[in-house]
C-alpha cells in the first residue's frame, strides 16, 4: 500500500507542477470568458454602417424605419429611383434600395410580398436583412389589425403562454426550465467523456514511455507491476479530480455572485451598475430566472454524482488504457485496441442525449446499470428525479466492475510491461488473462 501511495504521489506532483496544469486549471475559465467577450466585441465592431434608401409608394411605412447607430434610412419618392440605382452601382454611398409599391385592391396587404423589392450591389449581412424583415412584418400586422378593427389590447388578451411545472409527490421537487437542465447535464457528461479520454490517454502514454525507455525494468525491481499501474492511475485521477473541484468552485462562485448582483432590488448599487449598464431589464430578469432555477436544483446530489462517476468511471476506463499501454510499444499499435475503449464511451454519450426526453425509460435504466455507459448516463439523469434504487444499483455495479476491470488490467499489465518488439494481438491478450 505504501508503494502505491508513493507512486500516486509522484505521479500527482509531476503533473500538478506542470505549467500547463496551472494554466488550464486556474486561467482556463477566465480565458474562455475573455475569449467569448472578445469574439462578441469583434462581431459588434465589425458590424458595418449601412445606408438604405426607402421608396414607399404605399405611404404605410413612413414611420417604420428609424435611424440607429448602424443603419441609416433615407426616404425618397419613386421619381428618384433611377438616380438611386446609379448611386447604388457607381458609388459607395448606398448599400440597398427598398422599394414598396402600392396596391389599391389589396387593403389587407395579402399580396404585399410581390410589391416589395430590395435592390443591392452586394451581399447584405443577415443581421440587416432580419432587421428590415422584422420592421416590414410588424407594420403589415399593425395595418391588418386596423383594417379588421382589432385592437392590440384584445390580441394581447387572446394570447396565451402557459408553462407547465410538474411537482413530484414523493419528494416535492418541481421540474421546470428543462432547457437549462439539458445544457448543464450534457455539458457535464461531455466533460466526463473528454477527460476520461484525455487523462486515460495520458496514463497510456506515460506507461508506454517508461516501458520504451526501459525505466520500468528498474522500477518493478522494487515494486510490483500491479502497484505501479494502480499508482499511476490513482495519481492521474487525483490530478483530474483536483482540476474539476477547482472548476466547480469557480462555477458555483460565479452563480452565487451573479445571483447577488442581479438581485430583486430596484435600487442600483455600485456593484450592480456594470450589469445594469450591459443588460436590459428583460435580459436581467431572464438571467435572474435562470439562476434561480439553477439554485433550485439539488446541487449537492448533482455534485456528488458527478464526482463519484467521474472518479469510478475514470478508474474503470483508465484501467483499459493502462493495459493497452503495457501491451504495445508505439502509437501505431494502439490503434487496434482504442476502439474497444472509445466505442462504449460514445454509446454512453449518445445514450445520454437520447434519454433527455424520458430519463426514466427502460433504456435509461439499463444504460445506467451497464458500467461502460453508466458514468455519462447517470450524470445526465442526476438533473432529474432518479429513483433511489436505480442510483444505488448503478453505484454498486460500477464499484464491482471497477475492481474486476483493475484485476483484469493488472493481469495484462504484469505480462505486457516486459514484452518488447512484439506486436500483440487481442487473442494473445485474452490468453494472458486466462494464464494469470
Amino acid at each position: 500500500m505504501r508503494n502505491i501511495f508513493l507512486i500516486m504521489r509522484r505521479e500527482f506532483l509531476v503533473q500538478a507542477r506542470k505549467k500547463s496544469f496551472i494554466v488550464i486549471t486556474v486561467l482556463a475559465p477566465i480565458l474562455l470568458l475573455l475569449a467569448g467577450s472578445a469574439i462578441s466585441y469583434v462581431f459588434k465592431a465589425d458590424d458595418p454602417i449601412s445606408n438604405i434608401a426607402i421608396i414607399d409608394e404605399s405611404q404605410l411605412f413612413n414611420n417604420s424605419f428609424k435611424n440607429t447607430d448602424k443603419v441609416f434610412y433615407e426616404y425618397h419618392t419613386s421619381n428618384d429611383f433611377n438616380a438611386l440605382k446609379d448611386s447604388l452601382t457607381k458609388t459607395n454611398h448606398l448599400d440597398a434600395i427598398l422599394q414598396i409599391s402600392k396596391d389599391h385592391k389589396d387593403p389587407l396587404l395579402l399580396n404585399i410580398e410581390d410589391k416589395i423589392k430590395l435592390y443591392s450591389n452586394k451581399t447584405l449581412n443577415q443581421s440587416l436583412l432580419h432587421t428590415l424583415e422584422n420592421k416590414i412584418n410588424k407594420t403589415i400586422e399593425y395595418n391588418r389589425k386596423l383594417q379588421l378593427g382589432i385592437s392590440q389590447s384584445n390580441i394581447d388578451l387572446i394570447k396565451s403562454n402557459i408553462s407547465l411545472t410538474s411537482i413530484n409527490l414523493i419528494n416535492g421537487h418541481t421540474n421546470a426550465n428543462t432547457t437549462l437542465k439539458e445544457i448543464i447535464s450534457l455539458s457535464l457528461m461531455y466533460i466526463i467523456l473528454m477527460f476520461t479520454i484525455i487523462y486515460g490517454t495520458r496514463v497510456m502514454r506515460s506507461i508506454m514511455e517508461e516501458k520504451n525507455n526501459r525505466v520500468v525494468e528498474i522500477i518493478i525491481s522494487s515494486v510490483k507491476p500491479f502497484q505501479l499501474m494502480l499508482g499511476k492511475i490513482l495519481g492521474t485521477t487525483l490530478v483530474a479530480l483536483t482540476q474539476f473541484s477547482i472548476w466547480i468552485l469557480i462555477t458555483l462562485s460565479i452563480i452565487f455572485i451573479g445571483n447577488y448582483l442581479l438581485g430583486d432590488s430596484v435600487i442600483v448599487t455600485p456593484q450592480q451598475n456594470i450589469f445594469h449598464a450591459i443588460f436590459s431589464l428583460e435580459t436581467q430578469l431572464q438571467i435572474k430566472e435562470a439562476l434561480t432555477n439553477l439554485l433550485d436544483l439539488n446541487i449537492p446530489l448533482i455534485v456528488f454524482i458527478f464526482l463519484f462517476y467521474f472518479f469510478v468511471g475514470y478508474l474503470f476506463y483508465s484501467s483499459f488504457f493502462a493495459a493497452i499501454g503495457a501491451a504495445v510499444d508505439n502509437d501505431t499499435e494502439t490503434q487496434q485496441f482504442l476502439p474497444i475503449v472509445v466505442i462504449p464511451l460514445l454509446i454512453g454519450a449518445y445514450g445520454s442525449i437520447s434519454i433527455i426526453n424520458n430519463p426514466d425509460s427502460h433504456v435509461a435504466f439499463w444504460l445506467s446499470i451497464v458500467p461502460f455507459t453508466a458514468p455519462m448516463v447517470m450524470v445526465t439523469r442526476s438533473f432529474y428525479d432518479i429513483p433511489t434504487g436505480d442510483l444505488l444499483l448503478s453505484m454498486f455495479s460500477m464499484i464491482i466492475s471497477v475492481f474486476i476491470m483493475i484485476s483484469i488490467a493488472g493481469k495484462i499489465y504484469r505480462i505486457g510491461i516486459l514484452i518488447y518488439g512484439k506486436k500483440v494481438t487481442l487473442k494473445e491478450i485474452i490468453k494472458w488473462i486466462k494464464q494469470s
